[in-house]
């Protein structure tokens, strides 16, 4: 059935988020791990570290309230799929604005779910993906960055996990748009770089790991980063 997906589930009800947990793992059309938060201000540091594949966000909650994360979500995650629920569809037309996939009543049912996993299924299968041989392959956008190591090449992902497989990184160099050469070691998705390091001379990726940049190509990989940051927000 694929790779596993990620699912988050910011909610401060408890009840409320092992029901859904429920009724996710009730659906056996993907495979799914969940992780649940209790706040917007514990969820909003972990979107930094890693994206889910989807959010499921609950809008009244003590202290920041679902829009108000979720506008926030928009300034580091602008095209992470967020679901939003509530006891009231006062807010769907707001939730709409900030790019929600749905707006679920709750209590969700599983009919709800099952079309949330359908679409879920839907946009992943219409990812690229970097084939590592003949039977496994990673989405591109689960690769933060790609290291030559002699005559491997180590695939660094969000996961924390580290695939390899045989090749150089000269043939890799338009693998994407999102990609970008930084060094003779280093193929780098710019979709998971932070900030750049001018000291350094590195970037900074979401994980908290750094990617080396050339000497002298600190400019260039600014400029193209930069770049980046607009024909996302397109």
């Amino acid at each position: 059935m694929g790779n596993e997906l990620l699912i988050y589930i910011c909610d401060d009800e408890a009840d409320s988020v092992e029901a859904i947990e429920t009724l996710i793992h009730q659906e056996r059309t993907l495979r799914v791990r969940t992780e649940s938060f209790s706040s917007g201000e514990e969820l909003l540091p972990a979107l930094k570290t890693r994206l889910p594949d989807l959010l499921i966000l609950d809008i009244f909650m003590e202290g920041m309230d679902g829009i108000a994360v979720l506008r926030q979500i928009r300034t580091i995650a602008r095209d992470l799929p967020v679901a939003l629920y509530s006891t009231s569809t006062d807010f769907a037309l707001e939730g709409y604005r900030q790019k929600a996939v749905r707006y679920l009543e709750k209590p969700v049912k599983q009919a709800d779910v099952r079309e949330l996993l359908r679409f879920l299924r839907k946009t992943q299968s219409g990812r690229p993906l970097f084939h590592l041989g003949p039977n496994e392959s990673v989405p591109l956008a689960d690769i933060l960055y790609l290291e030559q190591q002699k005559h491997k090449i180590v695939l660094h992902l969000t996961t924390g996990e580290e695939r390899t497989c045989y090749g150089k990184l000269d043939q890799l160099e338009s693998l994407s748009p999102a990609f970008v050469r930084s060094h003779k070691s280093y193929l780098v998705n710019l979709d998971h770089v932070v900030a750049i390091d001018r000291e350094l001379s590195v970037f900074r990726m979401r994980n908290g790991s750094m990617a080396y940049i050339r000497k002298g190509e600190l400019p260039a990989m600014k400029r193209r980063y930069e770049e980046r940051l607009i024909e996302r927000v397109r």
